[in-house]
C-alpha cells in the first residue's frame, strides 16, 4: 500500500514509501490498468462524539452523528459539502454522542439505506430516533459480520459486532472496514478491549492504514491496534472533556508505535481523500500525544451523577456508569469492563437503586 501525505507529514517508515515511488515501471503501469475512483473522507469537529462523512463519486455515507448540541453543526456541514441525498447512514450504536446529530441527518436528508446495530435501549434519545424512523418509514438492517457494501468506486465490509448480547452496550457497534482500490481505513465506534478480543478471535482481517481510534481513543489493546496495523491514527474527542479521552495508555502506545496522529481537540475537523493508492491529506498530523484529563465538569457527568467514593481495594460494589448495572468486584463482567465506565462503591445498596441502578443478573449482589 503506497501512502502519500501533504510536505512535513511524518508516516512511520518514509523508506517504504521512497521504495514505492521508485517501483518498476511495469507495476506503474498495472496501477495505472485499474484506476480507482476518489474516495473523500471527513471526521467531523463534532466535541466529544463520533461523527464521519465520506463521499464516492457523488454517493455519500454518514457514520454516527454526533452529540445534540453538534446536530446542527453536522446538517450544515453536509448541506455546504452538497449532500442532497445519504446513499446510507450508519448508525455504530444508540449513545447520544453518537445517534443524537444522525436523528437530525434523518429529518433533513433522504437515506436509501439506514444501517443499525440489532437491539433497542429505553432511553429518550433512542425513542426520538424511533419516531423518526416510524415517520420516514425507514426499515433499518442490522449487518453480520462480512456483509459488504458498494458504496461508489468504494465498498466497506462489516467486522464487528461478531456477536450481541453484551452488558456494555458499547460493546455491540457496528465498525467497518472502508475500502477504495488499495487504501483501507478502519471505523469501529465504541467496541472496546471485549469485542475486540471477539474480532480478533474470529480471525476477521481488520488491517487499515487510517484507523479511527476505538471509543474517542479510550482502551485499545497492543494486539488489536498490531493487527489494524495503521499507518495514521485519527482521534475524535472533545477539547477538555472530562472522560479523559484519549486514554494516557492509549495515547502512549500511539507514541511508541511511532503512528503519526491527527486529532479533532486539536485541530477540528480532518479532511483525508483516497484515490485508490495514495492517501492525502488536508493538514499534517498534529502528533499531540498529550492523554485527557479526567475530573471535569462535563454536561454529561453532572447529568449522570457519579456514584463513585471509594476505590477498588475497599468498595462494596463496582458500578458500571454507562449500563447502571452494580456487580460484586469478583464478578466476571467486571473484569471485561471498559475502565472508562468503571466505579468503585462504598455504602447502602438501596441507594444505588434509589438513584436508576439495578443488580447485574450474574453475580447477584
Amino acid at each position: 500500500m503506497l501512502l502519500l501525505c501533504l510536505a512535513g507529514c511524518n508516516p512511520k517508515d518514509m523508506n517504504s514509501v521512497t521504495a514505492q515511488a521508485s517501483g518498476q515501471e511495469t507495476q506503474e503501469q498495472e496501477n495505472q490498468e485499474k484506476p480507482s475512483g476518489s474516495l473523500n473522507l471527513h471526521y467531523l469537529d463534532v466535541g466529544q462524539g463520533n461523527a464521519v462523512l465520506a463521499e464516492s463519486q457523488g454517493h455519500y455515507m454518514l457514520i454516527d452523528g454526533g452529540a445534540r448540541k453538534a446536530s446542527s453543526f453536522v446538517v450544515s456541514y453536509l448541506e455546504k459539502q452538497g449532500v442532497k441525498e445519504l446513499d446510507y447512514l450508519l448508525i455504530s450504536h444508540f449513545d447520544e454522542d453518537h445517534l443524537a446529530g444522525a436523528i437530525g441527518a434523518l429529518h433533513k436528508f433522504p437515506v436509501k439505506q439506514l444501517i443499525t446495530p440489532d437491539y433497542e435501549t429505553d432511553s429518550s434519545i433512542y425513542q426520538s430516533y424511533a419516531e423518526v424512523v416510524q415517520e420516514k418509514q425507514y426499515q433499518a438492517i442490522h449487518p453480520k459480520v462480512g456483509d459488504e457494501f458498494a458504496f461508489g468506486t468504494a465498498t466497506f465490509r462489516v467486522i464487528s459486532p461478531v456477536a450481541y448480547g453484551h452488558e456494555d452496550e458499547n460493546q455491540d457497534s457496528v465498525g467497518i472496514i472502508l475500502q477504495n482500490g488499495e487504501n483501507e481505513f478502519f471505523i469501529g465506534g465504541d467496541i472496546g478491549l471485549e469485542s475486540e478480543k471477539e474480532i480478533l478471535n474470529a480471525g476477521t482481517d481488520i488491517q487499515a492504514d487510517v484507523m479511527l481510534m476505538n471509543h474517542h481513543g479510550s482502551h485499545v489493546s497492543d494486539e488489536f491496534l498490531h493487527a489494524v496495523n495503521p499507518d495514521y491514527a485519527v482521534i475524535s474527542c472533545g477539547a477538555g472533556n472530562s472522560y479523559g479521552h484519549p486514554r494516557q495508555d492509549t495515547a502512549k502506545l500511539l507514541e511508541e508505535e511511532q503512528i503519526p496522529l491527527f486529532r479533532t481537540d486539536k485541530q477540528g475537523t480532518i479532511d483525508i481523500s483516497s484515490n485508490g493508492q495514495d492517501i492525502t491529506f488536508a493538514q499534517k498530523p498534529c502528533n499531540d500525544y498529550t492523554p485527557g484529563s479526567r475530573g471535569g465538569n462535563s454536561q454529561q457527568e453532572e447529568a449522570a451523577g457519579s456514584m463513585e467514593n471509594a476505590g477498588p481495594e475497599d468498595c462494596d460494589y463496582v458500578l458500571n456508569a454507562h449500563t447502571k448495572k452494580i456487580h460484586l468486584l469478583e464478578c466476571s463482567s467486571v473484569k471485561t469492563m471498559d475502565e472508562d465506565n468503571k466505579e468503585y462503591y462504598k455504602g447502602d445498596k438501596q441507594a444505588l437503586l434509589d438513584n436508576g441502578y439495578t443488580e447485574c443478573g450474574n453475580c447477584n449482589p
